[in-house]
């Protein structure tokens, strides 16, 4: 069983990096569901990559507390079904570019080591601002329309890893998180594609590997 001087400390420092697929939780209003023209919303989004410092507070045996500053990179797409004719159905995609950081305040409950391994759960939430926010640019024509989002946003975080124990003491965490956002960031503009959304909400899936 190799040593760990974080198992040891109070406090320790560290840093991760990682991949992310940012992406929605999209939910619909009456106007989309009585419009004749709006057939459809689909999200999706492309991978992205993520780095930053992480600090980690010892509370109990089992019990850590986490925050750091994380910037993470990546877009978001949504894509618009437009019925032309009762026969003939569009897409349309509108896609944003995200650069957030982000600060997250989460609690880590660790299992006990098999050796050198150690599984831990971990949770809480995070703020995320996003420098890349289009909320104020100035929409040219429909053919131009961007999706604007919010600046600002805080998501509810989960995920699940693995603390792997090395010979010099040192640990390296392996770890899978879901975000799912609590704030609606969609700005509104009266157009066909913002006002059949009654919701938009952030939902991102982080991997990461945290070196302690």
């Amino acid at each position: 069983m190799n040593f760990s001087y974080q198992d040891a400390y109070s406090y320790n420092f560290g840093f991760l990096l990682g991949i992310n697929q940012m992406g929605f939780q999209v939910k619909t209003n009456d106007y989309f569901r009585s419009n004749d023209t709006l057939s459809g919303i689909r999200t999706g989004g492309s991978l992205g990559f993520t780095v930053g410092a992480i600090a980690n507070k010892k509370l109990h045996e089992f019990w850590d507390l986490r925050s750091g500053v994380i910037f993470s990179f990546g877009g978001r797409e949504l894509t618009y079904y437009m019925r032309e004719s009762p026969t003939r159905v569009v897409e349309v995609g509108k896609r944003t570019e995200s650069t957030t950081i982000d600060i997250p305040l989460e609690l880590k409950w660790k299992g006990m080591r098999d050796y050198s391994l150690r599984p831990y759960v971990i949770g809480g939430f995070r703020y995320s601002l996003d420098m890349a926010s289009n909320a104020r640019k100035t929409q040219q024509n429909e053919d131009e329309y961007v999706v604007k989002l919010k600046r600002d946003d805080f998501l509810f975080t989960t995920g699940v890893g693995f603390d792997f124990y090395l010979a010099y003491g040192n640990r390296v965490g392996v770890e899978i998180k879901m975000a799912f956002g609590m704030v609606d960031l969609l700005v509104r503009e009266q157009n066909i594609f913002t006002d059949g959304i009654g919701r938009l909400m952030s939902r991102n899936l982080q991997i990461s590997i945290n070196i302690e």
